[in-house]
């Protein structure tokens, strides 16, 4: 017997296909470039087409993860985190706020002062809707900011010898 998905449940699978549907629009216009590979170096189709690969892998994760969810564990995750009031609404207004934020700071600061302090801000934040633990929280967003920002430098100045603007004065 099946049990009804719960509103929490239900807005995540509309929310992975929604992204399914915007993802696969966007894949049918990597088609239409060379191939990534085509020249023997990465070509302009590359990054879009390893994007679109991730988010095919995430809403599956996404869609697997809610429909194997037991029922009971669907209604507790609709209630939201216990450390975060308002959850709901503040996770995805943060995260475009601070995503606006990189994109402003990308052109102002450079890569690394902008980069550094988005992903660390958002695995900070993230962390600490799910533990509760401001410390910790605040740690672990430092380390994968660290890390996110040297392996992003790493892949596209090292790897693909691409131009990011550093803070320069």
């Amino acid at each position: 017997m099946s049990t009804p998905a719960s509103p929490r449940s239900a807005r995540q699978i509309l929310f992975a296909l929604l992204l399914l549907a915007g993802n696969t629009v966007y894949a049918s216009q990597i088609l239409q470039m060379s191939r990534p590979f085509a020249t023997g170096e990465p070509g302009p189709a590359f990054l879009p087409a390893l994007l679109c690969g991730f988010v095919y892998i995430a809403v599956l994760c996404i869609l697997v993860s809610e429909l194997r969810k037991p029922a009971a564990a669907a209604l507790a995750a609709a209630e939201g985190s216990e450390h975060v009031p308002h959850v709901g609404l503040l996770g995805p207004v943060l995260a475009i706020a601070l995503t606006a934020s990189f994109i402003i700071g990308f052109f102002y600061v450079g890569y690394l002062p902008a980069a550094l302090v988005y992903t660390a801000l958002i695995a900070g934040y993230f962390n600490y809707e799910e533990s509760g633990h401001l410390r910790r929280a605040a740690l672990i967003g430092v380390v994968t900011g660290l890390c996110v920002t040297l392996f992003g430098w790493l892949f596209f100045v090292q790897l693909f010898d691409l131009y990011l603007p550093l803070w320069e004065f």
